[in-house]
């Protein structure tokens, strides 16, 4: 009888123990959010860009925050990773602003509209940055470039796209540039930027946070000077909605620049795929712009701009994921 009582005994602490030890490890992801799918495909920039350490945090914040999601990047660009939502490839990705607003349309780098798209946030400014060297004493506006050789970027980047547009308010075009005697060239930065040095390229167009490493390089024996843009003709572009905005590349930049120039200003967002699960989305969101740290530890350069106070920069409020706009509503950026 002793030895039944006993063993009794023992079962019943060995359930309480093992029903105690569960509940602890249940505890945990009950307070975690679940996915509507166990993978999330994140667009990245390629290995090596500025975004793809961006993605990394990102992956691991996701991975943690919620339960069983198992986060991961692609390398892609601005336009590819919008094209890549289209196909379902990846159910977020980061862009540029202009580039965004051109996919919905079907405009620059897309052959049709795509549907599916709605914004998350901006995430930070990229300035974009017009320049020649100091030697070129002949440059010194926009109305100087149009009979020069210009060297663009990554054709189909999101660089190209932003400079047309910008391009148009001076009522200035490839045509314009061509019937000028002018010449348009695409390549990496790192080339354009050679090519500048060596004098095979007049002016060079790029986009920084806020310096382009590739200038910083060159700028040592062939010091550059920052085309300014007329502010007519950023306010101009900015009331259009085209995801361009005010902006100025900041003194201190580069070598001899001591002010501020004026120039226009393109965000990197984050863009979803709109069927999302509006919950999910929420909390994809929400996780974001609540690990600040996670960035500030990882991209300290580029999470300094990041903030709720600029979360909707170059984005129409109409354009956000349901989501996304319920977690600005509830922090006020949304009436």
């Amino acid at each position: 009888m002793k030895r039944r009582i006993v063993y009794a005994v023992v079962v019943m602490m060995v359930v309480l123990l093992l029903g105690a030890c569960g509940g602890e490890q249940s505890s945990g992801s009950e307070n975690k959010p679940t996915a509507p799918d166990k993978f999330l495909q994140i667009g990245s920039g390629p290995m090596g860009s500025g975004w793809y350490p961006i993605t990394t945090a990102m992956t691991e914040i996701y991975s943690e925050y919620f339960d069983g999601l198992n986060a991961t990047q692609l390398e892609g660009g601005s336009t590819a990773n919008l094209k890549s939502l289209d196909v379902g490839d990846i159910q977020i990705g980061l862009n540029y602003t202009p580039d965004f607003i051109s996919a919905m349309e079907g405009g620059d780098g897309f052959d049709k509209p795509i549907e599916d798209l709605a914004a998350i946030a901006a995430i930070y400014p990229v300035y974009q940055t017009i320049a020649t060297t100091a030697e070129n004493e002949d440059i010194h506006s926009i109305e100087d470039i149009v009979d020069k050789h210009i060297f663009l970027g990554p054709k189909g980047g999101g660089g190209p796209v932003a400079f047309w547009k910008m391009m148009a308010e001076y009522g200035i075009d490839e045509q314009t540039i061509e019937e000028a005697g002018g010449k348009v060239s695409y390549g990496n930065y790192s080339d354009g930027a050679s090519m500048l040095k060596d004098g095979n390229v007049d002016v060079f167009l790029g986009g920084g946070a806020p310096f382009i490493p590739a200038l910083q390089e060159i700028e040592i024996t062939s010091p550059i000077k920052v085309i300014p843009i007329d502010e007519d003709k950023i306010e101009s572009i900015e009331e259009k909605g085209l995801g361009i905005t005010a902006g100025a590349l900041p003194g201190g930049t580069y070598k001899g620049l001591e002010e501020e120039v004026p120039t226009y200003v393109m965000e990197t967002m984050i863009t979803a795929d709109s069927n999302l699960d509006e919950d999910y989305v929420y909390n994809l969101t929400k996780f974001f712009w609540e690990n600040l740290d996670t960035f500030e530890e990882q991209v300290p350069e580029r999470a300094e701009n990041f903030t709720l106070d600029t979360a909707l920069n170059g984005i129409d409020p109409e354009k956000l994921h349901p989501g996304a706009k319920r977690y600005y509503e509830e922090n006020d950026l949304i009436e």
